[in-house]
């Protein structure tokens, strides 16, 4: 799982659909927002000739791996298909390998073969029946992506010298010739040469580890994966200097922790801290699924190399290093988020390694089942609440999203496969199976569950595979819902209006779906069935069911009697079955009562929205008296982002108010990030917790103060971030608030702050900050530099930035400092070519075209002024304030009857 959530760019064609539960391919214009025009339908490739192992040969000893370079050999066996004996057709006698910018030094086992620096193409003069042996000696140097190198520089002395792999989706090609696709699946053996003082780890079972006769200093070793096949993207290796930990078996499979040594946090301890509970995790899966783990050993590396988040190689997980903790980031909350990827990355053993999609289209299959996996960890280890809190994030998550496109979720035309690793697939496919498991019975579900992963291990699966052991466990044709959920578009959008008739003690609730977009082919109607409790003033439910389909249409009106009790509060979808916005507004009264007394903590946090949205003076006191005695931590974090993004000025007295109130350290680190507003008393509450709450505050924590507290602006704020910058307490695993102490200085807006941020930036003490500091920095000098008044300045700072991209030794930073340029005016316009041409060059083909398309999209922006801009946003702030100071003033006086109402 590469934790990430891509946003594609997107314009559009208008040709027509027709809609195919088997194909995935839509028009352009139907993906708006997520493919360009120059997308294209994706297929898996032919299968004629296979590769089914590969010998992989590596020379990574330390001088090697300072060098950046690695001598390797591959041997590769092939297979041809059945009966292709003799034929001349190029399908049956040409293999084409990925292999970008790698030196071919020899090919051997081929007639003939060609390399352009992107394909190897091998050549044989008839097609062949049975296996054949092709060995490429070639050289890895510096590459792009794929294989990465931390290696100690001036700039970051204290690396601890590695190297790893990371490939999803297509970048094993960048360091491995290979068909780079899912596709292809081949047993593996590595044979790598390292320095004995390094550790050397591989897919598969360790076989040895031999210091060389003739040299100790140089040793061997060897992995096999040998009883189970591997795509490209599963790949993966390292060599390096990693503290190891060693943390038992489970039914025979070794653990094992490692992470790179770059730091005093890198422990024995915060290993055991971080990966402890994956030994009950594998017995819980175990039992969950019905299936044994598969592998010998199940190892897991931490490296700040690592790309995505996390990767689920095969018998090798690697994590980016900020998934390391310890007791100090777990306090706020990131030891369960580290739990839920830890059992995200376990769960695609059998949901992509074990059982691998077919191609790119069918991702939700693994993707979406590793995300449901690690909400069913939550809810069957955790609170209720917990876990309804978790997957309701997860919906808000998809739902943003699909708020700037919607798709298919089997989906085959996209820009690059990397595009479909998006919310649609991660949290939207999750709910999907969540859905589709209130759909046949959670029992009935699992079954069908345990019988795919029975039946399809160790192959390949399309979306209709796993449909399909569905539909024979419940005897349901699920084919709609795959129509309209899987194969279709959007999701239920539902408005609610409600009614009390108090003579007949009767509330009546109206449904209806309103997402309904023809050019989008987004349905009238979805087929679910809608629960609706009422909550009367004695506490008792009342509970009805709204059904929809093609005979009811989109609207369906519920009539519940109460007796002889009022209603008090009202819960639409209180158990959470169905994907679905609501937009409901019953009055204050059933708000306030649903946000005091519901039992659902989402229609409890739907109610605190929806009173802070209507934000009259009556509205907000209700918030503001229930907040405090709200006892789920996740309801008071949702509603003080609710009120972050106010603009009201009582919605940021309610966040001040509640700086000096909050004792939760979960819902305190969501609080200060919350805290925006540019206000005196949310100043005054920053500076309160800093000093009066510090044992509450986690570094994430930390970060989000120290960031908010430079948006403030004050004159004193420079100092104290200057000093906080200098103060060793300040420095924590992954230095969180030394990156909110930055962002803060760039937010400040004075000579002081970017006096401070140039030094450290682009002076002698960059050595100095720690290396997660660095991208933070480059935004936080360009927030600065683009608000002094001296046009020279700013100048010289963009300058500055330009040599950040074309010669800096680190991608991010590179990317960093490509996204700072963005900031400027006219200032960055002579550094446009230097830009597009690293970002057309420097990364790997899959993020190429969205930065390329980025840096075209800067020649047209810019205000030319920054000064200008800087005196337009303050106007603008000033007359904000003052509009809201008087539509607040008069919705005080009619409240109070100080103006007469009309009748008119």
């Amino acid at each position: 799982m590469p934790c990430c959530n891509i946003h594609s760019l997107a314009e559009c064609s208008d040709e027509a659909l027709s809609l195919s539960t088997d194909s995935g391919h839509y028009p352009i214009a139907l993906n708006k927002n997520f493919a360009t025009e120059a997308a294209k339908p994706s297929y898996a490739p032919h299968s004629r000739i296979l590769p089914v192992h590969i010998r992989i040969s590596l020379q990574s000893t330390e001088d090697d791996l300072k060098a950046s370079r690695v001598p390797a050999a591959v041997s590769v066996t092939v297979r041809g298909h059945s009966g292709a004996s003799g034929s001349v057709a190029k399908v049956d006698r040409v293999l084409r390998l990925n292999a970008v910018d790698l030196t071919i030094n020899a090919v051997t086992g081929v007639d003939s073969w060609d390399h352009d620096g992107k394909i190897l193409e091998l050549h044989w003069a008839k097609g062949f029946d049975g296996e054949k042996v092709v060995d490429i000696d070639y050289v890895i140097e510096k590459p792009i992506a794929g294989l990465y190198f931390h290696v100690p520089n001036e700039v970051v002395p204290d690396r601890a010298l590695h190297v790893i792999t990371d490939h999803e989706t297509e970048r094993a090609r960048y360091w491995l010739p290979c068909v780079d696709v899912p596709l292809v699946r081949t047993t593996l053996e590595f044979v790598i040469t390292h320095s004995t003082h390094h550790t050397a780890v591989a897919n598969g079972a360790h076989i040895s580890t031999t210091p060389n006769a003739d040299n100790a200093a140089v040793s061997t070793t060897i992995y096999k994966l040998a009883n189970h096949t591997c795509p490209s993207y599963l790949i993966c290796w390292a060599v390096g200097d990693f503290v190891t930990v060693d943390d038992g078996e489970v039914d025979g499979m070794k653990l094992q922790y490692l992470c790179s040594r770059d730091n005093e946090f890198v422990t024995p301890e915060n290993l055991l801290k971080t990966f402890g509970k994956t030994g009950a995790m594998v017995r819980w899966m175990q039992n969950k699924l019905g299936f044994k783990f598969p592998w010998e050993k199940y190892y897991q590396i931490v490296s700040p190399k690592i790309e995505g988040g996390a990767m689920e190689n095969i018998s090798l997980v690697t994590y980016k290093d900020v998934f390391l903790t310890n007791d100090n980031l777990s306090k706020d909350g990131w030891g369960t988020t580290v739990d839920n990827v830890n059992v995200h990355e376990m769960a695609h053993t059998y949901f992509g390694d074990l059982i691998t999609m077919r191609h790119f289209e069918h991702v939700w299959l693994k993707e979406s089942w590793a995300t449901y996996m690690a909400y069913m960890w939550s809810e069957d280890h955790y609170s209720h609440e917990d876990a309804r809190y978790e997957i309701f994030t997860e919906m808000e998550g998809y739902m943003q999203e699909a708020t700037s496109y919607v798709r298919p979720i089997v989906c085959r035309t996209y820009n690059s496969s990397w595009d479909m690793f998006d919310s649609h697939t991660y949290p939207g496919g999750s709910f999907r199976l969540h859905m589709l498991r209130w759909v046949v019975g959670s029992d009935t579900f699992w079954a069908g569950v345990k019988n795919y992963i029975k039946k399809y291990a160790g192959t390949f699966v399309e979306t209709e595979d796993f449909k399909r052991e569905l539909e024979l466990e419940s005897g349901l044709n699920l084919t709609k819902f795959f129509d309209q959920w899987i194969y279709g578009r959007g999701h239920v959008k539902l408005k609610a209006d409600y009614e009390f008739n108090a003579d007949r003690k009767l509330v009546q609730i109206t449904l209806e779906q309103t997402q309904v977009n023809k050019d989008l082919e987004i349905p009238l109607v979805f087929d679910v069935t809608i629960e609706v409790d009422v909550i009367d003033v004695d506490g008792k439910v009342h509970t009805a069911e709204v059904v929809f389909n093609d005979a009811t249409g989109p609207k369906v009106v519920a009539f519940i009697p109460l007796g002889a009790a009022k209603p008090d509060a009202v819960e639409i979808d209180p158990r959470g079955k169905v994907l679905h916005s609501l937009e409901f507004n019953p009055g204050e009264a059933i708000l306030e009562g649903t946000a005091k007394r519901g039992r659902d903590i989402m229609s409890r946090i739907r109610a605190y929205r929806q009173l802070i949205k209507n934000g009259g003076v009556s509205a907000m006191k209700k918030v503001a008296a229930a907040l405090p005695d709200e006892p789920f931590y996740g309801v008071r974090c949702a509603v003080y982002t609710s009120l972050s993004n106010s603009d009201l000025q009582s919605a940021v007295d309610v966040i001040a108010n509640s700086l000096a109130t909050e004792r939760d350290p979960k819902a305190l680190r969501v609080l200060v990030n919350a805290a925006t507003a540019k206000d005196a008393g949310i100043r005054e509450g920053l500076l309160s917790v800093l000093s009066t709450k510090a044992d509450l505050l986690s570094p994430r924590s930390r970060r989000f103060l120290y960031t908010n507290l430079g948006r403030q602006k004050h004159a004193e704020d420079a100092s104290l971030l200057i000093a906080a910058w200098n103060d060793p307490a300040s420095r924590d695993l992954h230095s969180h608030t030394y990156q909110g102490i930055l962002a803060g200085l760039g937010l400040h807006r004075s000579e002081a702050a970017f006096e401070h941020l140039h030094s450290l930036l682009f002076g002698a003490v960059r050595r100095a900050m720690p290396e997660p500091c660095h991208v933070v920095a480059v935004d936080a000098y360009a927030s600065a530099a683009v608000w002094l008044e001296n046009a020279l300045h700013r100048k010289e700072a963009a300058e500055r930035l330009a040599h950040l991209v074309r010669a800096d030794g680190s991608h991010r930073v590179q990317k960093a400092a490509i996204r700072a340029l963005a900031k400027f005016g006219d200032e960055k316009k002579p550094h446009l070519r230097v830009c597009a041409a690293v970002a057309a060059t420097a990364f790997a083909e899959q993020d190429t075209e969205k930065l390329v398309a980025f840096v075209k999209g800067l020649s047209g922006g810019g205000a030319g002024d920054a000064a200008g801009l800087k005196k337009t946003v303050e106007d603008l702030e000033t007359k904000l304030k003052k509009v809201e100071q008087t539509l607040l003033l008069m919705e005080a006086k009619m409240e109070s009857g100080l103006f007469a109402k009309s009748d008119k």
